[in-house]
Parts: structure tokens; C-alpha cells; sequence
């Protein structure tokens, strides 16, 4: 049973990594923000590490995006170069600050309503193996208008 808990925690933790950098910002902070993670792969063109992905937090982004917590999200994969060179890019945004913590609170929630513990496990042990974070970042996005 103890094991079962501490992976639940570990990945209860995971889902709220991105919303640490958040807290150091000014809650009234014009948006919209994104949160872009940069993956290498140890495979290239690794199709496992798109289905865990997709098992795993991008199935999270969708349901928040579904409930009006995030604006979207994406998941780009380069299609040439070598591995280790950012090659695949998981993002989301949303309109505020006050919105990025309700997005966390949120996928807090979302892990046990997902997945069991052994699950979870199973997806990030799978994820480990085929990745290293290159880098994650949580920034102000810029609002792109069409232009006549």
C-alpha cells in the first residue's frame, strides 16, 4: 500500500511543477501565459513516448481545456535533425495568473479522478525512460492579431 501513496504523491507532485514558477509573479499580471516544456528524446521519433504523453498529461490538458480552465495547449514533435535537440514541445496557455493556479488545483484533482497509483506510475516510468526535460518555461505570451 505504501508504494501505491508514494507514487501517487510523486505524480501529484509532477502535475504541479509548472505552477511553482507562478508564485513568485503578481497575481494581477496582464496574460495571457504559457507553459512550454522542451523534451529530448533518447529515441528519435519515439512513438511510446507519445502515447505515454498522450496517456498522461496531455489527456490532463485536454479535460482542462474542455473545462474552460486553459485557452489550449499543443504538442509539437520536430520531424528532422538529431535526438537531444528539443525534440518534442508540449504547451498551454491560459488568460491569467489567478486561471494558471485554478488549472493546478484542478490537475491536482484530476490525477486520482484519471488514473490508479500504479498507473500513473507505470506512464512516468515509461516517460523516464524515453526523455530528459531540456527545459520548462512559464512566461507572459504576446497576442497576435490578423492584420488586413
Amino acid at each position: 500500500m505504501k508504494p501505491i501513496f508514494g507514487i501517487s504523491v510523486i505524480v501529484f507532485a509532477l502535475a504541479l511543477a509548472p505552477f511553482a514558477a507562478a508564485a513568485d509573479l503578481e497575481p494581477d499580471t496582464d496574460g495571457p501565459w504559457i507553459n512550454v516544456d522542451v523534451n529530448d528524446l533518447a529515441d528519435y521519433g519515439d512513438v511510446t513516448f507519445l502515447d505515454d504523453l498522450g496517456k498522461g498529461y496531455v489527456a490532463m490538458l485536454d479535460a482542462l481545456k474542455t473545462e474552460g480552465l486553459i485557452l489550449d495547449y499543443g504538442v509539437m514533435m520536430k520531424t528532422a535533425g538529431e535526438t537531444g535537440e528539443g525534440d518534442v514541445v508540449v504547451w498551454w496557455s491560459v488568460p491569467s495568473l489567478a486561471d494558471y493556479v485554478r488549472a493546478g488545483e484542478r490537475m491536482s484533482i484530476m490525477t486520482a479522478e484519471m488514473r490508479t497509483g500504479e498507473e500513473w506510475a507505470e506512464i512516468w516510468s515509461n516517460l523516464q525512460k524515453l526523455r530528459s526535460v531540456r527545459s520548462s518555461n512559464f512566461c507572459c505570451a504576446a497576442v497576435w492579431n490578423k492584420t488586413e
